[in-house]
């Protein structure tokens, strides 16, 4: 876990300076990609000179992401052996019906508890997240007094490297303990001396005879019907769980006119003691009343759809755009980047270093405002005489404009705070069914295929939930896509501004539907199960009828 997380961290130190085009400065070098920050007619000979660079230029595809890669399998195989490691503590055995019940509320209970501990961990890194967003991604080898840029801007890269470095020291630290553990642990816990001669002459299954058996329970798992229909269900609900914790900070950032760096924190702070809260609260409930199988279904569905009803405000608390001209296409603002007030000026259209007007109007870079002059310098620069700003009806003297993007509406803040709120109520109300939703697909197939339905259980959740939704939901919200960055050598760079209002009915829509369709299915379930306990009552009845006298105490426990 250590060494894949530090791994992670590599390419930043492999990489060259990040460099983003504005118009604090004055150069026509290529490779800080910048043109007149002011209304030109030299700007286009100047456009031509970067094409004409970059067309001597192959493009190289940086190989860093393979360091990536190998770091996320290394960290994937942690996830794959602690996992092992929990299941092997707590010796999972195939007991009868009455203890088996108890056993697996008690483990449950135990790991419920363990995954509310470890809510520390979510929370330090949700923060150290945040810290480090909100550093400039090459601190310490630039000036931070000549980054012009702030991080509510599209272009700011924070020092995601960082986190990496701090959690990859600090796990390699944790690590060393877990070396002085005991090779096994042991069957009884009075046996004193693990490898016992004893130990070694027992009979140990063979790849062969595993491989033997694993065909006909395959096929036993899979020719269950409610085990199927389960699967099905968990595999929709993890695809909205996935879309939700991929690209809810996306989303508030976009949504609200949120940095990066809040948006994490107050996620970190609000969300993680409420999914803590209710992991906790859901292994109490199922350790304080003993929910049988039907008991687990139904209090997992009644969480389910309560959260869902929980979201509905959710398509309440939007904000408009702001204006900007030529990309939102406001009805008192022009179409199109160039009109007359900046036809003049050879504005390139890849260029993205947005300004505030003093008409409370964005434009997307001082020369499409059609500024003629500026004063100050770097994060202090303005700009003024622009004639855009004046075709407002302003006066030359009310003509200019700062860095950066027109402020939001100030109930824009406030919603996003409401949306926190309602969003830490869904998360512990989703949570209170989490525990069930494990132990439902433990006991709805035989003791003898628990192992084995784990494990078909999490393969497909991590295959079919984990990996499609980003990437289709990914590419739904770059078609929301109002303004594409571009390279500088060609080709779309980021997206520098969404359709928010279009971003918030595919976010919240899909997540709906998905959640719908999934709860459907669980109640499905939830109707088969009960067919099936009470399918399992007659028939208990009846071999009472045939068989009136029972054995002994043990064996009528067993069959009730």
């Amino acid at each position: 876990m250590g060494v894949g997380t530090l791994l992670m961290a590599l390419p930043h130190f492999i990489m060259s300076q990040y460099k983003y085009d504005t118009a604090a400065a004055h150069s026509n070098d290529a490779d800080n990609f910048t043109v007149s920050s002011t209304c030109s007619s030299d700007n286009q000979s100047t456009v031509q000179q970067l094409v004409s660079g970059c067309l001597k230029e192959e493009a190289e595809s940086s190989p860093t992401w393979v360091i990536v890669l190998f770091g996320n399998i290394l960290r994937g195989i942690k996830l794959l052996l602690l996992l092992l490691f929990i299941l092997f503590f707590y010796h999972i055995k195939a007991t009868h019906v009455s203890r088996d019940l108890v056993y697996f509320v008690i483990f449950f209970f135990s790991v419920g508890c363990l995954h509310t501990l470890g809510v520390i961990g979510p929370f330090f890194g949700y923060s150290l997240g945040s810290l480090c967003a909100s550093f400039y991604v090459d601190i310490g080898l630039v000036n931070q007094e000549s980054v012009t840029i702030t991080p509510q801007d599209s272009r700011w890269v924070g020092a995601w490297w960082l986190g990496y470095v701090v959690s990859g020291l600090l796990t390699l630290l944790a690590a060393l303990p877990l070396w002085f553990l005991p090779r096994a642990l042991p069957e009884n816990p009075q046996t004193s001396k693990l490898d016992h001669p004893s130990n070694q002459h027992k009979h140990t299954l063979s790849i062969t005879e595993i491989a033997k058996d694993f065909g006909p329970s395959l096929k036993r798992l899979l020719t269950n019907g409610i085990y199927l229909l389960y699967l099905v269900y968990g595999v929709l609900a993890f695809n909205a769980f996935t879309i939700v914790i991929t690209y809810t900070p996306k989303y508030l950032e976009q949504q609200f006119g949120q940095s990066a760096s809040k948006t994490n924190f107050l996620i970190g702070v609000t969300s993680i003691p409420s999914v803590a809260l209710g992991m906790f609260l859901s292994g109490w409930i199922m350790k304080r009343f003993k929910l049988s199988l039907l008991g687990s279904t139904r209090l997992m569905f009644f969480c389910s759809v309560t959260s869902l009803v929980c979201t509905i405000p959710y398509f309440a608390l939007s904000c408009e755009n702001i204006d900007v001209a030529g990309v939102t296409g406001h009805r008192y603002i022009y179409r199109g980047l160039l009109t007359s007030c900046n036809t003049d000026c050879g504005c390139p259209d890849f260029q993205w270093d947005p300004v505030c007007g003093q008409n409370e109007v964005t434009y997307i870079s001082p020369c499409h405002a059609g500024c003629n002059s500026t004063r100050g310098a770097e994060q202090n620069m303005t700009f003024h005489g622009c004639t855009c700003i004046q075709s407002w009806g302003l006066t030359s003297g009310n003509s200019s404009a700062v860095l950066g993007q027109c402020s939001r509406e100030t109930s824009c803040t406030k919603m996003f705070y409401i949306y926190l709120a309602l969003q830490s109520l869904a998360f512990f109300v989703y949570c209170l069914g989490t525990v069930p939703f494990f132990l439902v697909s433990l006991r709805i197939v035989d003791p003898a295929l628990k192992s084995l339905s784990v494990g078909v259980f999490l393969l497909v959740l991590r295959i079919f939930g984990g990996i499609p939704a980003p990437i289709c939901f990914g590419a739904l919200i770059d078609s929301t896509c109002l303004k594409w960055g571009q390279k500088k050598c060609g080709g779309s760079g980021t997206c520098r501004m969404y359709d928010i209002e279009t971003f918030r009915y595919l976010f919240l829509g899909l997540v709906s539907s998905l959640r719908t369709i999934s709860y459907t299915l669980l109640w499905i379930v939830t109707i088969q199960i009960k067919r099936k306990v009470q399918n399992d009552k007659q028939m208990s009845k009846d071999a009472e009828l045939q068989h009136p006298v029972l054995c002994d105490p043990e064996q009528e426990t067993t069959l009730k």
